[in-house]
């Protein structure tokens, strides 16, 4: 059975609109504002109800559910509504999930981010953006959001902040003069066509455009990665960063993480960027029970967890006996050998030919049933996975590496020799 089709490269599932891929339709949102728990089991009642079961946290800090189908979808969105679940409307303006609670904050963006909701709804009235479009407010402290991609980034500093597009610094603006400075970047991208990104304008022409922009000759590099683990905020409360192994859950581990918020008195849980959950509104004193009763069930809770050194596109390929899950391949990568996964690669499912958030980045693609170098031209499968027996062909690649591994050598260096031999 031959690998299915690509989606277009621009391609944004949503609730209203889910897009087909090997097992089954995706859909993908954003709740607005936090989770309480009941809201958390009503969530993970759908997706076994009327998915497959499977809940994903995105790297971006997106929910996606997935084996909808074209009945059960409407179902789906029903569960969602009843449990007073709603989606943030595209185009995503991003924030850390606990800005204006965070003491290492540089700024509290909810404002600011409310105003360019107002623009982006005003724009939109004028005609359509591209679904995949992003605005990013970085304002630093204890959730990062430096290794998003950003069509306009805008990064709180002491003096302003820094206006980026498509990761070209174009200068420095004042909080009230962002919203005029936004409208004029989301119109010139309205006039290219309904799918243009940052990459599609001249950044020398749309910063002769902006009033109020002041030359910024230096910006400190961005820090990156997401650190699992206790947080502190701004109230003296604590707040505790999870992340899913390898940003995928069952249902049924979604409904133990809202029963262990239940039980120790968790108000919410906010979705992340790289694929964790934040909960906040607990005491103190929960945090010594809660983080071990999580780890239980599954979810990440430590920064020197191993596994978060792999990192993957969540996604499905149909194979010619049934459905590979990315996030099941990862997970028998790690359990046969933790070693394999040593941080020098990503594994990819072929679907990224539309365009993942690692879509440069070099490692292993899952294409039908057979892993191949990500991109190598002429390169033979390293292995041919059984979805029935994932773990038995795992453990035949991981022993082909062990066996030709020399000291110091990366698992991607192995993947390169065992793809051209």
């Amino acid at each position: 059975m031959s690998p299915l089709a690509p989606a277009p490269r621009g391609a944004c599932p949503t609730l209203d609109d889910p897009m087909r891929v090997a097992d089954g339709l995706l859909a993908r949102f954003r709740p607005v504002g936090g989770l309480m728990s009941s809201q958390v089991a009503a969530l993970a009642d759908a997706a076994e109800a009327h998915g497959n079961g499977l809940i994903e946290v995105t790297a971006r800090g997106n929910l996606q559910i997935r084996g909808l189908s074209e009945a059960s979808a409407p179902a789906f969105r029903e569960a969602l509504a009843t449990a007073e679940i709603a989606a943030e409307p595209a185009p995503a303006i991003e924030f850390s999930p606990i800005a204006g609670e965070d003491p290492k904050g540089v700024a509290d963006p909810r404002a600011l981010a409310g105003r360019l909701r107002a623009v982006c709804e005003a724009v939109l009235a004028e005609g359509p953006l591209s679904p995949k479009l992003s605005v990013v407010l970085a304002t630093g402290g204890q959730v990062l959001l430096g290794g998003l991609k950003a069509d306009i980034r805008l990064v709180a500093g002491s003096e302003g902040w820094a206006l980026e597009l498509g990761g070209t610094l174009l200068g420095l603006l004042q909080e009230a003069e962002i919203p005029d400075a936004v409208a004029n970047i989301l119109k010139a991208l309205q006039a290219v066509g309904p799918r243009a990104r940052a990459s599609d304008l001249d950044p020398t022409r749309i910063s002769s455009e902006l009033s109020g922009l002041s030359p910024l000759v230096h910006m400190s590099v961005r820090p990156t990665g997401a650190v699992v683990g206790p947080l502190s905020l701004a109230s003296g409360a604590p707040g505790l960063r999870i992340g899913l192994p390898f940003g995928q859950v069952r249902g049924r581990q979604m409904g133990e993480l809202a029963r262990l918020m239940e039980e120790h008195g968790v108000a919410e849980a906010r979705t992340a960027p790289d694929r964790t959950l934040v909960l906040v509104g607990f005491s103190v004193g929960a945090l010594r029970d809660l983080a071990p009763a999580l780890a239980t069930a599954g979810f990440r809770t430590r920064p020197d967890a191993e596994a978060a050194r792999l990192s993957i596109c969540s996604g499905a390929e149909k194979g010619p006996n049934g459905i590979i899950q990315a996030a099941e391949l990862a997970q028998a990568l790690f359990a046969v050998d933790p070693e394999l996964v040593d941080g020098s690669f990503h594994l990819h499912v072929s679907t990224c030919a539309k365009g993942c958030p690692h879509a440069g980045r070099p490692g292993i693609v899952l294409d039908g049933n057979g892993l191949r170098l990500y991109r190598a031209q002429g390169s033979k499968p390293l292995a041919s996975l059984d979805p029935k027996a994932i773990e038995a062909g795992v453990v035949s690649l991981a022993r082909r590496i062990r066996d030709t591994r020399q000291p110091g050598e990366t698992t991607l260096s192995v993947f390169g020799r065992l793809g051209h031999q």
